[in-house]
């Protein structure tokens, strides 16, 4: 392939050439790619010589794509949901920022790091810029002098999907607002802590701070930048973590001389214990402008804004320990402690968590206020959940969805001669034991990551860093041993290629045949032919180190990728812990994965592979047993149904105080450690053979209106009616898609978790894409009083209506609760006149036509109109359109699934209310 990258090679070098011109990158990449095919000489060697392409389309189409990839294309900004509580909050951000009354130095200087050093798109950058403007409006101003502010914030990705970036750019801009102590939670591993300090060098100081004297890294070496000073307690050293000796070497804290103050510490109890101390002894060293004594003696630090950056947010820093009898003042766990006791000491500051597993995080209980400890790390201020980049290699793409709305792609090989209790290693092996030899399918994976190599070779890839992961077992001893045998077998097969075996290489044929031909048709990646790969398998064989590198705590093997960055590392990562989370496996093509975990959390952070894989995603293999495969693809269907959630509370403006918020549960497995999860409540969500009613409506007459429209516009597409009578109107055999279209726009009250459009909309998708036919075609109702002549009505779609007039039970200040909406005879509208007639004549004790009596084949959908009046002054409350209510008849089918959640602490209060009502 050696002309197609000569090609792309040009057509790069033009990309940045043209961006200067077009300020929409992809319109640069289309002009790039355009003006090489005109003229390149290659691109008929291409064709001829190297077969890979039918056409100069086909070749066209590929080079945009690659390219795209590389400049990291990225979802438009704004494509993320934010939940925020704005009680006691002030905006100030984008206004100061408009008026320019904001020295965005640091921002501006890591801008143009990631434009022309790191070579992202514009749209990469402008999003990132647009959604760190969001989190920092979400926090307070630091600038105003003397004011009390705590907010706690959550920001939500998906596992490796970038959002360090997105961290740093809130750094850097906390800094330019006056933030003045920063400190960032990394990990609770030494490697990640200096990884994390490595990054924040390279993107937000400017130097390598493991040195004395000032050497310039990343942002301060672009043409002409600056160098700002920043006081740092922590170095990227293995052991650069905080101590008091260092801080006081570098002179601790000096408020007086503006200087930012930034700290990267691992979440270990004994580091943020040193760390706690040390700020309280400064406390009583600082100027009276810096401190604070409230009325009952407790003195605080202020006017020194502190920011706590919490990465893996969900990982140590949630508090596990039991609270015996309802004791909210028990204390809680070591780390949890440390930072609410870290937070407790300002008076201006702000918790921001990052994580990509937020589950223990949603079920934090949201009321406990510890009278030392202060507010448990509920992030009650806001929520923020940002989208995947349209090319991430994340959960749902990998393993699709169990409603199978998603397939997933073609990348996952089953185990199934690995973790049996007949296998070398099977699950719930001890730490002593040995494994005696190489399931059959961990040799395919190996030689699987040798075929992966050369393509990539072919593909001018080779440059890059190649890995494959092996993870089986936690314990270090094992690993070793695996480790041994891993290493043998790759020295067998080395000598092998190294002499052209050609049993060996007739056994690479067969599963490049049988495997990876097909797959890469099949995602529509060029096709490479045998001869095409046989020429790079030995120069990836030489090239791919001759033993495995263990990761794990006990021994201090480093990957080594950067030392390697010119040429590339191949390597076989076998590990535990370690690799559990945060740490980055580059360029990972195969991952051989039996490690077995009921948790949600720790089972998607064990998923190494997500993350992008630019131009080879179709070599990329996950070798892992059946049952693991299937609980993949329940916890990405889990994790899609609370983003959900998260979108639905942004579209009912809701705060993470006002909104429930639940995860699917599953009847094997766990969604967190059970001590995270122990104010969490199970429920079970059937709608069959129920009715579901509107019992409550928003006090908004913005909201009431645009039901009213919404409603207007779905009965008008629903065409001429099957029936038309006096009492009501009916359409039968309604596509369930109209259904959903009107359910996931109708505005549900806030406090209704059962009458709640848009989770019955979610409830209906699954069950309609799983086995529940019932639910394929609807029928609808417009139900009116029965008078003799309905012309006095209100004209609604084409039609006549008499409402509905019911009275609000309760204050109608925030809501108008009405208990009941539905008549027993509108369940009947659409049975016909014998059955209503039999309904009737049956005892009231037997008018439930959801009983066994009448059994319903489709659900029905009934619409009200309806007439508000207050039950205090008797009089009717007035509105610009009538408030509309909705009703469901669910049929009693044993097709229709339950569904069980998990609910944190604010969907109870939510759930008993309702039933309260």
């Amino acid at each position: 392939m050696t002309h197609f990258n000569e090609v792309k090679s040009t057509v790069r070098e033009l990309f940045y050439l043209f961006r200067k011109v077009h300020p929409d990158y992809l319109t640069a990449i289309t002009e790039a790619v355009n003006a090489v095919l005109s003229k390149s000489m290659s691109v008929e060697n291409i064709l001829r010589g190297e077969r890979l392409f039918s056409s100069i389309e086909e070749l066209r189409q590929l080079l945009i794509k690659e390219l795209e990839e590389e400049v990291n294309l990225i979802v438009e900004p704004g494509e993320h949901h934010a939940l925020v509580d704005d009680k006691g909050h002030i905006d100030w951000y984008k206004e100061k920022r408009a008026a320019n009354k904001i020295d965005l130095s640091f921002w501006n200087r890591y801008q143009k790091y990631l434009t022309h050093i790191k070579g992202w798109a514009d749209a990469t950058v402008n999003s990132i810029d647009t959604i760190t403007d969001e989190i920092i409006e979400y926090l307070e101003d630091p600038t105003v002098a003397d004011r009390l502010f705590d907010r706690r914030g959550l920001v939500v990705g998906y596992v490796q999907s970038g959002k360090t970036a997105n961290f740093m750019g809130v750094i850097n801009k906390a800094i330019d607002t006056k933030y003045r102590v920063i400190i960032v939670l990394a990990g609770i591993h030494n490697n990640l802590r200096s990884q994390t300090q490595m990054r924040i060098d390279e993107e937000v100081i400017g130097r390598d701070t493991s040195e004395t004297a000032l050497r310039r890294i990343g942002v301060t070496t672009l043409p002409n930048a600056q160098y700002y000073p920043v006081t740092t307690f922590t170095t990227q050293e293995d052991k650069g973590d905080f101590n008091k000796r260092f801080a006081k070497q570098i002179g601790g804290i000096q408020p007086n001389d503006n200087q930012p103050m930034l700290l990267i510490v691992k979440k270990n109890k004994s580091v943020l214990d040193k760390l706690g101390k040390y700020f309280q002894e400064c406390l009583e060293t600082l100027d009276d402008k810096y401190r604070y004594k409230d009325t009952n003696g407790k003195k605080f630090i202020n006017n020194l804004p502190l920011l706590i950056i919490d990465d893996e947010a969900d990982q140590a820093s949630v508090n596990t320990r039991p609270i015996s009898s309802g004791d909210k003042e028990s204390d809680p766990t070591a780390i949890n402690k440390e930072i609410r006791k870290l937070l407790n000491l300002f008076r201006q500051k702000a918790y921001l968590g990052y994580t990509a597993t937020p589950f223990a995080n949603i079920f934090i209980p949201h009321t406990i206020n510890h009278s030392v400890f202060g507010l448990d790390l509920f992030p009650s201020s806001f929520i923020l959940a940002l989208d995947a980049p349209s090319n991430y290699f994340g959960p749902r793409r990998i393993f699709g969805l169990t409603d199978n709305s998603e397939a997933g792609l073609p990348i996952y090989r089953a185990v199934r001669d690995a973790g049996g209790k007949n296998t070398s290693l099977p699950v719930g092996h001890k730490a002593t034991d040995t494994p005696t030899g190489l399931p059959v399918s961990m040799k395919e994976a190996i030689r699987a990551f040798l075929i992966a190599s050369a393509i990539r070779r072919l593909r001018g890839q080779g440059q890059q860093h190649n890995t494959m992961l092996i993870h089986c077992t936690r314990y270090n001893n094992v690993q070793k041993a695996l480790g041994t045998l891993v290493g043998e077998e790759l020295n067998k097969l080395r000598n092998n290629v190294s002499n052209d075996d050609a049993a060996v290489l007739e056994e690479l044929k067969s599963l490049w045949h049988r495997d990876f031909s097909s797959t890469s048709r099949r995602m529509q990646y060029p096709v490479h032919s045998w001869q095409d790969i046989v020429p790079h398998i030995k120069p990836a064989m030489i090239k791919m180190e001759a033993s495995p590198l263990i990761i794990n705590g006990e021994i201090g093997d480093i990957l080594g990728y950067k030392q390697r960055e010119a040429t590339g590392l191949s390597v076989i990562a076998i590990g535990g812990d370690k690799l559990s989370r945060g740490l980055t496996l580059e360029g990972l093509t195969i991952s051989y994965f039996t490690r077995s975990t009921s948790l949600y959390d720790t089972l998607m952070q064990m998923g190494r592979w997500f993350g992008y894989r630019l131009g080879f995603e179709d070599v990329c293999r996950i070798y892992t047993p059946p049952d693991l495969y299937s609980w993949y693809r329940h916890i990405a269907t889990a994790f899609e149904s609370l983003r959900e959630e998260f979108i639905e509370m942004k579209r009912q403006r809701l705060t993470p105080h006002d909104f429930g918020l639940r995860v699917m549960s599953h009847p094997d497995m766990m969604i967190t450690n059970s001590m995270k999860m122990r104010y969490a409540e199970e429920v079970k969500l059937t709608y069959r053979g129920t009715l579901t009613e509107t019992s409550t409506f928003p006090n908004d007459d913005q909201i009431l209106s645009a039901n009213y429209d919404l409603t207007e516009r779905f009965i008008r597409e629903l065409g001429s009616a099957n029936r038309d009578e006096l009492d009501h109107i009916v359409w039968c055999d309604v596509n369930v898609d109209k259904v959903l279209d009107f359910m996931d726009s109708y505005q549900t009250y806030k406090g209704s978790p059962q009458a709640n459009a848009r989770r019955i909309a979610q409830y209906v998708r699954r069950q309609r894409d799983k086995i529940a036919p019932e639910l394929r075609l609807w029928n609808v109702s417009l139900v009116t009083l029965n008078k003799k002549d309905r012309t006095d009505g209100i004209p609604f779609a084409g039609h006549f209506v008499r409402p509905y007039t019911r009275t609000v039970k309760e204050d109608p200040k925030n809501s108008l609760f009405i208990k009941r909406l539905v008549d027993p005879k509108d369940e009947l509208r659409d049975f016909s006149e014998a059955d209503r007639e039999r309904f009737k004549s049956e005892s009231v004790s037997n008018r439930q036509t959801r009983s066994q009596g009448i059994r319903r084949t489709h659900p029905l959908l009934s619409v009200y109109l309806t007439v508000i009046e207050d039950k205090e002054f008797g009089s009717v409350i007035d509105y610009t359109r009538n408030p509309i209510g909705f009703s469901i008849s669910w049929p009693d089918s044993h097709t229709l699934d339950e569904i069980r959640y998990n609910i944190n602490t604010v969907a109870q209060e939510l759930d008993i209310n309702e039933d309260e009502n």
